[in-house]
C-alpha cells in the first residue's frame, strides 16, 4: 500500500468530457477509445472504505442513456459523485442515499443485491457497510471491449484494495478474476470471495456460496453466522 500516492480524481473537469487529462493521452491514441462514454462521470470507486465492510470488485461501469438525461440534471447526483470522488474513505454508497431510485445505478444495484434485502439487510445499512471498486472507472456499453486498456487513474484504485486488504475488509471480486489478481498480486493470497456467474453478479447464496453468504450478512449486521 503506497500511503504517498495522490488521488487523481479531484482534478476531474465540471465539464465534458469527464476523464482525466493523464488518462486521455492514453485514451486518445487507444483502439479502445470510441468505446467509452467519457460524456457521463465516472465511477471508478462508490462508498466510503472507512466504514465498508464488503468491497466489491468489478470491471467497469456500464451505461445506459439515462446516465446523461437523468444524472446530469440532478445537482444533488453531481454532488455526491463528486465527493465520493474526492473522499474514497469517507463517503457513503451514494446509490442508496434515498434520492436516486431512478438512477441507473441504483436500479442495477437493488437488483444484484436483492438477496441481501430480502434477507432483511436495509439499503441505508448498504449506504454505509459496502463499497464498490472498479478495475477501470469510465463507463462503457460493453465491458469485454476495453479490458486491454490501461490507464494511470487504476493505480489509486488499485491502491485502495491494497489498503482494504490491510484492513481485512471482506472483498469479492465480481468480474474479471484474472485481471484483479494481475493488478493486485496482494488479493493472490488473500481470502476473497468470487461468484459462482461473472455474467449474473447477483449476490446470492448460490451464486457466492451459503457459507460466504451468511459471511456477508454476518459483516452487515454484527451477528454470528448460522451453523448448520
Amino acid at each position: 500500500m503506497d500511503k504517498s500516492l495522490q488521488n487523481p480524481w479531484k482534478n476531474l473537469s465540471s465539464k465534458p468530457p469527464y476523464v482525466l487529462p493523464e488518462d486521455m493521452f492514453i485514451i486518445e491514441r487507444s483502439r479502445h477509445a470510441k468505446e467509452l462514454r467519457i460524456d457521463t462521470l465516472p465511477d471508478p470507486f462508490v462508498g466510503g472504505l472507512e466504514s465498508a465492510e464488503v468491497i466489491f470488485l468489478a470491471l467497469n461501469p456500464g451505461f445506459i442513456d439515462s446516465d446523461i438525461e437523468l444524472n446530469l440534471k440532478m445537482p444533488e447526483f453531481l454532488e455526491a459523485n463528486r465527493t465520493n470522488l474526492n473522499d474514497p474513505h469517507g463517503s457513503p454508497f451514494y446509490y442508496f442515499s434515498g434520492s436516486f431510485e431512478e438512477t441507473g445505478g441504483h436500479i442495477w444495484w437493488k437488483r444484484k443485491l436483492k438477496p441481501l434485502l430480502q434477507a432483511g439487510i436495509t439499503e441505508s445499512v448498504l449506504r454505509e457497510k459496502i463499497m464498490l471498486i472498479e478495475y477501470l472507472g469510465y463507463h462503457s456499453k460493453n465491458a469485454d471491449k476495453i479490458k486491454g486498456l490501461k490507464v494511470p487513474s487504476q493505480h489509486f484504485s488499485f491502491n485502495l484494495v491494497r489498503e482494504a486488504i490491510s484492513r481485512q475488509k471482506t472483498i469479492v471480486i465480481m468480474r474479471s478474476k484474472k485481471l484483479w489478481l494481475e493488478a493486485v498480486p496482494e488479493l493472490d493470497a488473500y481470502p476473497y470471495m468470487t461468484l459462482n456467474s461473472s455474467l449474473n453478479v447477483t449476490i446470492s447464496p448460490k451464486n457466492i456460496g451459503e457459507a460466504n453468504f451468511e459471511i456477508i450478512l454476518k459483516k452487515l449486521t454484527n451477528k454470528e453466522p448460522q451453523e448448520d
